[in-house]
Order: structure tokens, then sequence, then C-alpha cells
């Protein structure tokens, strides 16, 4: 396969809204059960001895919940978006043609007030944070709802979506 029809892109998701109060209230659970045990343990040497296999088992599973990576892939005129939990759990959230999309543009407050007049339904997120640079939209149609999907874009992205959806807007990114 050619090297041009290919190409993926990563990004570290940022905790913003609930996933930031729901981090904060994990990190918060995990030390007050860190503090139970400690007064526990005082109390007999045996959980002393487990303590630290239980607090591994602990960070691991949140660390799992809270390191997130969006990536998008791009094979072949198909986009797929996945998200990375814990840097070892791939889950494909969407898949789409890029011929399917309807409108693909940089993100600005004229487009948000535009996609929400329009009605959008379902909306996914693949950036990294709400303010991130070179945010671009993507609007297409799943199963008759009206849909948007937020991603940073680089310039081997743009080239490849001009290629396979020349009605495109593109402008120049940084990346």
């Amino acid at each position: 396969m050619s090297d041009f029809n290919t190409f993926e892109f990563v990004v570290d998701e940022r905790a913003e809204g609930k996933r930031k109060a729901l981090k904060f209230w994990g990190r918060f659970a995990l030390l007050a059960f860190v503090t139970i045990w400690v007064v526990v343990s005082l109390c007999t040497i045996f959980y002393l001895a487990v303590l630290p296999l239980c607090l591994l088992g602990l960070v691991l599973y949140f660390w799992k919940i809270f390191n997130c990576e969006l990536e998008y892939s791009m094979v072949s005129g198909v986009m797929t978006f996945s998200r990375i939990y814990g840097g070892m759990k791939r889950k494909k959230v969407l898949e789409v043609t890029i011929k399917d999309f309807r409108e693909c543009a940089p993100r600005t407050a004229e487009s948000d007030a535009k996609l929400k007049a329009q009605g959008v339904e379902k909306t996914f997120m693949f950036a990294s944070h709400s303010t991130a640079e070179d945010q671009y939209y993507a609007t297409f149609e799943e199963n008759g709802k009206k849909c948007v999907v937020y991603f940073e874009a680089t310039e081997k992205t743009l080239k490849l979506l001009r290629y396979y959806n020349p009605v495109t807007v593109v402008t120049k990114v940084s990346r």
C-alpha cells in the first residue's frame, strides 16, 4: 500500500468538564482508601503486607481510566477514530468514509453557532481539548442523524481529505 494513502495521528486527551471532575473524585477516593487502609493496618501487621499490592492495583486501574489518547487514522479513504486507554486498550469509536463528509473546515465560533443552528444530533470529540490549535470539524450523516466530529488536523491530513473529497474546505495549519 502506498504511504500516501495511509496516515495516523495521536493526541493526549486533556481532562475537561465531567472528565476533570471524575479525575478529581477518583484521586480523592484513592486517597481516602489509602488513609483508611493505613489506619486499619496500624491495628494489624497482616494488612500492612497487603497494602502495596492493593495500592498497585488501584493505581493501575485508575491509570487506564484517566490516561486516554485519541487517535485517528486514514487508510484508503476511510477515517477511523479510536480511544486508547492507558496505552494498552484500543476502542474504535467511529469509522466513516471521507467521501461521506458533507463539510470539513476549521473550527471557529461562527462554525459552532452554524452547527448548533443546523441541529447536529451527535458530536464526537477527538481533539486534545476544546481550544486546541488547528482544530477542524467534519459533518456527516450516520443512520439518518446529522453528526459532527472534531479533530486536530495536520498538513498530511488536509492533503488526504482534499484528495478523497475535493469539496472539503482547507486552510493552512501549523503542523
